[in-house]
């Protein structure tokens, strides 16, 4: 067997543990993080203004909102800086500037601090009544729109400019934002084009090309830095598991069945006689017991055959062999069928199982007087000597009678001939 072992362990039973940290070349925490092997995986202690499985998210520290007063927050690595608004200073732009710590008020004018501006309160004389307007020197820059304020002015900056007279270009990139990409300049900004494989804003998020369920026809998706890997599942293959495997191709059915390849597996199309997913078991035709009277089957390919017993016949052994067709009896013997034997009821002067043999019914004393039996069909003949007569040569024949002395010569009968007295 082979195991397949899932992510953080090898060997040969996936018993043992991968150390991610000592991989060479491969330190999986970013930027400077400590890597700490765990079973089957591990973690990254991150230095500050770090965070992420890997450290490879940039902490964007502006997310607090840390900068007061409509301050614009630039987020640098472990940490931040503020761009404060006109008449705002600090870490924090919590500090309002106070323009009148350089006496702009003359003439003993009292001088009350703004929010980016002051305002002067005049000692009585003439009436102060006329506002000068800052705007005619044209203090904005690169397009700026100058708005006049009582004793100052404000500056409206298109996207990109910024500070009091909008003469700085803001420039988001100097923090270096993208962690894991180029940061180009915009309009309004910058943004980051991310190295493939990363994601975000700031190009902090690795991206998971799992997401988009690349692997078809069920396959397993794994995540790979800037790529993805499928686990195909059985009969498919590719780098998607888009081509289905042709099974048929090794020949898996057996005994000459036809193989239909189908979406991730194949099919077998046995022949008659045969079963199995391969078609590799011959059916057994004789487990419907079909030979019948106490025949024994012999299975065959999707066919049977019976040794039927003596007195049986056909194709299951369904037939009782009449033996009397076969016209057993002789003599005119008439024959009885029984399962599997016959009898022979034999006429008179026969015997025999089949009436073959003829009874002999000349014994010692069937003739008399010397006569000699003849055997005959339920009877017998004697052949009687000279000088008797009858069936059974009991009768002496009285060779006078025939009158055979001639001139009154006198006949004397004797046994079996005569004699004549002249």
């Amino acid at each position: 067997y082979i195991c397949t072992c899932p992510q953080g362990h090898k060997g040969a039973d996936c018993t043992e543990d991968v150390d991610e940290c000592a991989m060479a070349n491969s330190n999986p925490c970013e930027h400077a993080g400590k890597c700490v092997n765990t079973e089957g995986s591990f973690h990254c202690e991150c230095l500050k203004g770090y965070a992420g499985p890997r450290c490879e998210m940039d902490i964007n520290e502006c997310h607090s909102n840390p900068c007061q007063n409509d301050a614009t927050c630039l987020d640098k690595i472990g940490g931040f800086t503020c761009l404060c608004m006109p008449g705002f200073k600090g870490v924090h732009c919590e500090e309002d500037i106070d323009e009148c710590l350089s006496n702009p008020c003359v003439n003993n004018g009292v001088c009350l601090d703004k929010v980016n501006r002051f305002l002067c309160v005049c000692p009585p004389g003439p009436r102060c009544n006329t506002d000068i307007d800052e705007c005619t020197s044209s203090p904005c820059h690169n397009g700026g729109t100058c708005v006049n304020e009582v004793n100052g002015f404000r500056c409206v900056c298109p996207e990109g400019f910024h500070h009091p007279h909008c003469q700085s270009q803001a420039d988001g990139c100097l923090s270096n934002p993208c962690v894991h990409g180029n940061c180009t300049h915009t309009a309004t900004g910058y943004k980051c084009v991310c190295d493939p494989g990363w994601i975000g804003d700031y190009c902090s998020t690795e991206g998971n090309e799992c997401k988009s369920n690349p692997c078809q026809n069920g396959g397993t998706c794994e995540d790979l830095l800037n790529g993805y890997r499928c686990t195909c599942r059985k009969g498919f293959k590719g780098e998607r598991c888009t081509v289905d495997i042709d099974e048929c191709l090794s020949k898996p059915c057996k005994n000459h069945a036809l193989c239909h390849n189908i979406q991730g597996s194949y099919l077998c199309e046995c022949r008659p006689g045969f079963t199995g997913g391969d078609c590799d078991s011959n059916i057994d035709d004789c487990l419907a017991n079909p030979c019948q009277n106490g025949a024994s089957c012999v299975d065959g390919i999707n066919s049977f055959s019976c040794i039927c017993l003596p007195g049986f016949h056909g194709d299951k052994c369904q037939t009782d062999t009449n033996e009397c067709l076969s016209e057993p009896c002789r003599n005119g013997g008439t024959c009885t069928h029984f399962v599997n034997s016959y009898t022979c009821k034999c006429p008179p002067g026969f015997e025999g199982t089949n009436c073959e043999s003829n009874i002999d019914e000349c014994t010692d004393s069937s003739c008399f007087n010397g006569g000699t039996c003849v055997d005959g069909i339920n009877s017998f003949t004697c052949q009687c000597p000279l000088g008797f007569t009858g069936p059974f040569c009991l009768t002496e024949i009285n060779e006078c009678d025939s009158h055979p002395c001639l001139n009154r010569g006198t006949c004397v009968d004797n046994l079996g001939t005569y004699s004549c007295i002249c």
